[in-house]
């Protein structure tokens, strides 16, 4: 009888492990995307964009460019603050409370509370008001593969029918997260996606190549200096 029952433990043991619910639970729990999740904001013209910070390591090892929205109150200051900021070329970052990356991973549209901060929110930035962010329309969803190509790749995506943005794909150390707004022109980006020019500062290259300085550029993470 012990034997018996023996063996009808180990049948539900194999048809468990079997199971693909089962083992998509467990590899859920194993790469867990539960946590704070930086992004940088974006004006580009009347839309405001979150890009998610990446790392190399879960839970981060995405990039993800989102169209954002709040109410009309805190949308105008948000704007206006990210106007000054171009002026100032300085930075202005957002950390919403406690969420699954899973949901933008997903292309999901959730509205997550958020601090607002006046530059980076991890290196001294000051939290400027806090509000509820809606993320209203998924332009990108990439993870992070770490790969060596003999030359570095960018993405496109269309933000409006006169604006693009270049995205360059990031890749194993060094390398860098950089967001490009570009014109378009009859909806098409009439330049490369390629950056030949000669080596000099990374901001000045990536000019030179898109006509347009980088509206987001983060070395840090990456192992450029």
């Amino acid at each position: 009888m012990k034997h018996i029952l023996l063996f009808f433990i180990l049948l539900s043991s194999a048809a468990l492990a079997s199971d693909p619910q089962h083992n998509a639970h467990n590899t859920h729990k194993t790469h867990s995307y539960v946590g704070f999740h930086g992004m940088a904001l974006i004006l580009a013209g009347d839309k405001i964009l979150a890009s998610h910070m990446p790392l190399y390591a879960p839970p981060h090892n995405y990039q993800i460019v989102y169209e954002v929205t709040t109410d009309d109150t805190h949308l105008k200051i948000i704007k206006k603050t990210l106007n000054e900021s171009l002026k100032k070329q300085t930075q202005i970052t957002i950390l919403p409370t406690k969420f699954d990356l899973n949901l933008l991973i997903n292309k999901l549209t959730p509205t997550l509370n958020t601090t607002v901060f006046n530059g980076h929110f991890e290196r001294g930035g000051t939290p400027l008001f806090s509000t509820k962010l809606t993320f209203k329309n998924p332009l990108y969803v990439k993870k992070i593969a770490i790969t060596q190509p003999e030359k570095e790749e960018f993405d496109l995506i269309k933000v409006s029918a006169e604006q693009g943005m270049v995205i360059h794909k990031i890749q194993s150390k060094p390398s860098y997260d950089s967001l490009i707004l570009v014109a378009l022109t009859n909806e098409k980006y009439n330049g490369k996606l390629m950056c030949d020019a000669p080596e000099t500062a990374l901001t000045s290259k990536l000019k030179a190549c898109f006509k347009s300085a980088p509206s987001y550029l983060e070395t840090r993470d990456f192992g450029v200096n």
